[in-house]
C-alpha cells in the first residue's frame, strides 16, 4: 500500500519482516536458478562454448529492461513494481527449463530458447530492483539501517547454502539433464511464492512521485561530468571481465577435467563462501586506500585466475583429492565477484552528488551492463572461436582463451589509472 505520509514504527517493522521473509525465500530459490546451474543445463544441452559466453552476457543485456522498472515503480510503487517483475522474472526462469524439452526436437533451437529465457530472467530482476534502495530506505532509519541488512542478508545466505547443499544432494542422486529441469522449475515456483512478501509491504509516496520525474535533462546534465563517464567506462570493463571468465571456468573444470554437476556445485559454494568473505575485506580496503584503489584492486583479481587456466596440469584428475586444486578458480571468482559488486557502488556514492544518484546509477547500470553484454558477445566469443579453430578442445583450447583473455582485459587497466581519486 502507498502511503501518503511518512511510515510509522508499525508499519516499518512490519515491511522490513515482510522484507526478509522475501529475503529467505528469494536465497533458496536462487541457487536453484544461479548462473551455475543454468551453465550446468547449457552444457547437458551440448551447447558451445560460444552459448556460455553468451549466458554470462545475458546478465548485463537484461539492463535493457530497467527503464520499465522505472516506469512500473511511477504507476504502482517500488513494492508493487518489484513483486510484479520478480513473477516474472521466475516465469522466465521456465523458459530457461522448458529448452529440456526443445532440445529433444532440435538442439540449436534449445540453446535460442535458454538465451532468451536468461535474458528476460536478468532483464525483470533489473527492472524490479531498480528502486530497491529507495524502498529499503522509505522502510528503515539510519539508526537500524545497517543492522536491518546485517540480519536479512544473513537469511539470505542461510537460506541460500541450505539450498546448495539440497541440490547437490539431489543431483549426487539423479545427475541428468531432467533433474536440473526439476531444480530451475522448484526454484522458479519458491521465487513467485517469495514474490507475495514484497507486495505486502508498505511504502510511502515519495518513492512513487520521484519515478515520476522527467530524467531525461537530468541524465543530459549527467552525462556532461566527466567523473561519471570516467566511471561508466571502468564498469564496462569491469563487467566485461566477469563475462570473459565465468562461464569457461565452469565449462573448462566440465569439459577438461570431468568433473560432476555435484562436484562442480561444490566449488561453487566455494565461491560463495569466498563472496562473503570478500564483501567483509572491500569495506577494509576502501577505508584503507580509497575507492579508486578499491575498483583497481577488485579487477586486478581477474588476473590470477587466467593465470590459473594457462599454469594447471592437463592430468589432473576431476575427482579425488587432486580436485581440491580447482578449489583456487572458485575462490578467485568470489573474491572478484565481491569486489565487483561493492566496488562500483561505494566509488559512485563518494563520486556523485546525493541530487544526480537516482538518475546516475540508473545511466550507469543500464549503460555498464548494455555495453558490457555487447562487447562481451563479440569478443569472447570471437575469442573462443579463434582459439577452437587454432587448438580444437580440451586444455590446449582453454589456454589460448584465458591468454587472449588476460590480453584483452589488461588494456582495460588504463580505464581504471584514469578515475579521478575521491
Amino acid at each position: 500500500m502507498i502511503l501518503d505520509h511518512p511510515l510509522n514504527e508499525e508499519q516499518r517493522l512490519k515491511a522490513q519482516r515482510n522484507f526478509s521473509r522475501f529475503n529467505l525465500l528469494n536465497g533458496a530459490s536462487y541457487m536453484c536458478l544461479g548462473e551455475t546451474v543454468v551453465v550446468l543445463l547449457a552444457i547437458k544441452l551440448d551447447s558451445p562454448d560460444r552459448v556460455l559466453v553468451f549466458i554470462s552476457a545475458m546478465m548485463y543485456l537484461g539492463y535493457l529492461l530497467l527503464p520499465f522498472g522505472v516506469m512500473r515503480t511511477g504507476r504502482v510503487g517500488a513494492a508493487r513494481s518489484q513483486a510484479d517483475f520478480w513473477v516474472l522474472r521466475n516465469v522466465s526462469a521456465l523458459i530457461v527449463a522448458s529448452s529440456s524439452i526443445v532440445y529433444l526436437v532440435r538442439p540449436p533451437l534449445s540453446w535460442l530458447t535458454l538465451l532468451f529465457g536468461c535474458f528476460l530472467f536478468y532483464g525483470c530482476r533489473a527492472a524490479g530492483l531498480v528502486m530497491a534502495q529507495p524502498l529499503i530506505g522509505d522502510f528503515t532509519t539510519d539508526d537500524d539501517r545497517a543492522r536491518f541488512l546485517g540480519t536479512t542478508n544473513s537469511y539470505f545466505y542461510a537460506a541460500s547454502v541450505f539450498s546448495l547443499v539440497t541440490v547437490s544432494l539431489v543431483l549426487r542422486r539423479f545427475d541428468s539433464m531432467w533433474a536440473l529441469t526439476g531444480i530451475i522449475v522448484a526454484g522458479s515456483c519458491l521465487g513467485v511464492f517469495a514474490s507475495s512478501f514484497v507486495r505486502q509491504i508498505d511504502e510511502s509516496n515519495e518513492i512513487r512521485d520521484s519515478a515520476r520525474k522527467p530524467m531525461l535533462h537530468q541524465l543530459k546534465t549527467i552525462l556532461g561530468d566527466s567523473v561519471l563517464r570516467r566511471q561508466i567506462y571502468a564498469g564496462v570493463v569491469f563487467n566485461l571481465a566477469n563475462i570473459f571468465t565465468y562461464s569457461m571456468t565452469v565449462s573448462a573444470v566440465k569439459r577438461a577435467y570431468g568433473f560432476s554437476d555435484t562436484r562442480a556445485l561444490v566449488m561453487s559454494a566455494a565461491q560463495f563462501a569466498a563472496a562473503v568473505v570478500g564483501s567483509k575485506l572491500t569495506s577494509r580496503v576502501a577505508d584503507r586506500y580509497g575507492a579508486k584503489n578499491l575498483m583497481i584492486v577488485g579487477y586486478l583479481l581477474v588476473f590470477p585466475l587466467c593465470l590459473f587456466w594457462l599454469l594447471v596440469p592437463t592430468g589432473l584428475s576431476g575427482s579425488g583429492l587432486t580436485s581440491l586444486v580447482f578449489l583456487f578458480p572458485f575462490i578467485n571468482l568470489g573474491l572478484f565477484g565481491a569486489f565487483l559488486n561493492n566496488a562500483p557502488v561505494v566509488y559512485f556514492l563518494k563520486s556523485v552528488p546525493k541530487e544526480r544518484q537516482v538518475a546516475g546509477i540508473l545511466l550507469i547500470n543500464f549503460v555498464t551492463g548494455c555495453g558490457a553484454s555487447l562487447l562481451g558477445m563479440l569478443l569472447a566469443a570471437g575469442l573462443v572461436s579463434f582459439a577452437e579453430h587454432m587448438y580444437g578442445s580440451g586444455m590446449p583450447m582453454y589456454r589460448a582463451y584465458f591468454a587472449g583473455s588476460s590480453v584483452i582485459l589488461l588494456g582495460g587497466l588504463v580505464f581504471f589509472k584514469r578515475l579521478k581519486r575521491v
